[in-house]
Order: C-alpha cells, then structure tokens, then sequence
C-alpha cells in the first residue's frame, strides 16, 4: 500500500489557501451584491431630499424640546400636527417616510452621508453672521 506523506505544515498550507480564497470570492460577491443595493429605489428619498427632510425634522423636535414639556416617550399633538405638516409639504406620507427611513437603517453608509449633509449644513448656518 502506497500512503501519501502529509505533514502539518502541508496541511495548514492548505487550510490557509482555502481561506484565502473563500475569502476573496466572499468580498468579491459582496462588492457586486452592494453595486446594486445601494442604488436608491424610486419609492424612496434621495440623499438630497431626505437631508432637507431629516434637517427640518430635527430642527422641529429641537424647537419642542426647548419650548415645552417635550419627552421622546410620548408625542405631544403639537408636534404631531408639526409632522403631519411637514410629511404634506413633502408631498409624503407617514408609509412613505417610514419605507424611506428603512431603506437608509438597512445602508448604513449612505445614511451616514445624509447626516454628514446635514451637520454640514448647520454648521455653515452657524458660520454664518447674524443680521441682527
């Protein structure tokens, strides 16, 4: 009988060819996977629109955590009405907001982008002079 002579290094050459190359095919499917999935669908905002959204959004629970009893936990019918505004003036409603919104949890990436926008944003505002 005729037995092949592996060792462990042989082995572990072997294991670590296989890694590596699983791998590379991993990320290589994944990058033409993500090529695709980032692409914004028609049913929801684009980074443009979501910023201006988001911004205004953020700026209307800044003004109700100062000028009332504002809690997160509940929703004052105040700014509920607020929201309601705001989603009309968008042309959007509380589902389409919400899909939008899901869209940009599940791409982390991009969602940071619009937040980037926005910070940006406020603080060009801030640099800028008071015409008091």
């Amino acid at each position: 009988m005729y037995f092949c002579k592996i060792n462990n290094t042989s082995i572990m050459t072997m294991n670590r060819c296989r890694t590596i190359t699983l791998t590379i095919l991993l990320a290589a499917m994944g990058g033409l996977l993500s090529c695709n999935s980032d692409k914004i669908p028609p049913d929801v905002m684009d980074e443009e629109k979501m910023a201006t959204f988001l911004q205004e959004a953020y700026l209307l629970e800044g003004f109700y955590g100062i000028e009332t009893d504002f809690h997160y936990d509940s929703l004052h019918p105040e700014m509920l009405a607020s929201y309601d505004s705001l989603l009309s003036s968008y042309s959007l409603s509380r589902e389409d907001f919400e899909r939008s919104v899901d869209w940009y949890v599940h791409h982390p990436e991009i969602y940071e982008r619009v937040h980037d926008t926005i910070l940006a944003r406020i603080d060009r505002q801030l640099e800028e002079p008071s015409m008091e």
